[in-house]
């Protein structure tokens, strides 16, 4: 069952007034027997199953074996419905604002992403997990690919870098050289809430010490993280760039040893502990730049995916032909009023400094080649890659590293953030029998009848897809 299904099966629960969110299900057939499926979450219109929650139990306890971590079943259950809580939510932001992926940009972003990771398309959907259909598959993948587009188009609204930064930071980069430190470390997050209590702050603080004491005497990192998850998260961050460091833990970093473990360190979002595994010196990434031009055809309610398409399909042909040049093309019909009027091109820039969906599809060409329609959260693009330049040396070429380096250490404090803000706003009742017989609670519940409340935090994350523009 999808959780478009489930939001229509709980609102018309809630209209007829016959059935209480803790009976409701959905029956499914298997084997010849009848299997009910319960609730396991209210969450605003929506549902999270039992059978979705014990999927993402199981998922979870699979990679924390792998990873060596004996984390116990009722910590990664727990785990596991923080994960699904948040993703009902962000999808409900998604459909209410009337994001949807057509079957056309479906299969655009599966082929873009099995040539990204140079696999097959069927692969990815047999990854998406065992037992699923085809259809189930590609409506996982729908699913999570739209969690994603509206995390980062909200978040990315809510990052603000000055000039002066990217100047700082670049000229920095640029003095170091080619050579830069490399940590291997893991966090653990106890997070607070936004306006916290100073019971709570009292609560965090003796976490954060316990956590601090079984780390130093020997416990499992992914063990101690997993306790205090909101997410589907991985503690160890893997080797991290001095440069991608957030600053607030730069100089413990820098003055701990392999095997170290030191803060807690404080941010918006909660006390941090951080455990670091070694260290080593790495040449840095040269930065390579794209010269491309493209030609942008956006969609609406009336003009459609497949509309869209088919235009630019045309424009292709004609450009093939010799009928028309790509640069009187994109004159003619680009709807990017900033690119068109130079026939379409966008100059040099990182890949990364690119919408996800336009930077798969420019990563993808040779030089000198026009790309298939191209889908972006903009509308549908031909991508013609005219050059590709590796600069070690250029200002302006660290200004573009220093940018993306900015963006991401921001990014990531800010989705924490964001994420928190839409579980504080919305009606979250926890029925599943384990948990609440374990005594979990993650809830606000207050006994109130359950009524459709906000599902975004300001007219930013509201209008996430209408506001964004092409470059970060």
């Amino acid at each position: 069952m999808t959780l478009n299904k489930s939001f229509k099966i709980l609102a018309l629960a809630l209209a007829l007034g016959t059935v209480s969110a803790n009976t409701m299900a959905a029956n499914t057939v298997s084997q010849g027997e009848t299997v009910l499926d319960a609730t396991a979450a209210v969450v605003n219109n929506g549902i999270v199953l039992e059978s979705e929650l014990n999927d993402e139990t199981n998922k979870l306890l699979a990679q924390y074996k792998a990873r060596g971590a004996n984390v116990d079943p009722i910590t990664a259950r727990k785990q596991a419905l923080q994960t699904l809580i948040t993703n009902s939510i962000i999808l409900q932001i998604a459909r209410n604002n009337g994001a949807e992926v057509t079957d056309m940009q479906l299969d655009s972003t599966l082929e873009n992403a099995a040539m990204r990771n140079n696999t097959s398309v069927d692969n990815i959907l047999r990854s998406m997990g065992p037992n699923l259909t085809k259809a189930q598959a590609r409506e996982k993948f729908k699913e999570q690919y739209l969690i994603n587009e509206v995390r980062r188009s909200s978040v990315r609204q809510r990052i603000n870098i000055s000039d002066t930064e990217v100047t700082t930071l670049a000229k920095a980069l640029q003095h170091r050289g080619n050579v830069e430190p490399m940590y291997h470390i893991a966090q653990i997050l106890i997070p607070l809430s936004s306006t916290p209590t100073e019971a709570e702050y009292r609560r965090v603080e003796q976490e954060s010490k316990n956590a601090l004491y079984a780390l130093r005497n020997g416990a499992n990192v992914q063990e101690v993280a997993a306790k205090f998850a909101t997410s589907e998260q991985n503690a160890d961050l893997g080797y991290v760039p001095e440069t991608a460091v957030p600053l607030p833990f730069l100089p413990g970093i820098l003055n701990a040893k392999p095997g170290d473990v030191i803060g807690p360190f404080r941010s918006s979002v909660g006390m941090h502990i951080i455990k670091l595994f070694d260290v080593s010196h790495s040449a840095i990434s040269p930065i390579k730049t794209y010269n491309a031009s493209h030609i942008l055809v956006k969609t609406s309610i009336i003009y459609s995916d497949e509309a869209a398409v088919a235009k630019l399909n045309d424009i292709a042909q004609q450009i093939k032909s010799g009928a028309i040049t790509f640069e009187q093309a994109a004159k003619k019909y680009s709807e990017d009023p900033g690119s068109a009027i130079r026939g379409g091109n966008l100059g040099y820039a990182a890949a990364e400094t690119y919408d996800p969906g336009f930077a798969q599809g420019l990563q993808s060409l040779r030089v000198g080649q026009l790309s298939q329609p191209i889908k972006s959260s903009y509308g549908w693009h031909l991508i013609l890659l005219n050059d590709i330049k590796v600069d070690r040396d250029s200002l302006d070429a660290y200004k573009e590293k220093a940018n993306s380096i900015l963006f991401e250490r921001e990014f990531s404090e800010a989705v924490v953030n964001w994420e928190r803000s839409m579980r504080e706003m919305a009606y979250i009742h926890v029925i599943d029998p384990i948990l609440v017989n374990n005594g979990v609670k993650l809830d606000s519940d207050n006994k109130e009848t359950l009524k459709e409340k906000p599902q975004y935090d300001d007219a930013d994350s509201q209008r996430y897809s209408e506001d964004a523009v092409m470059r970060n």
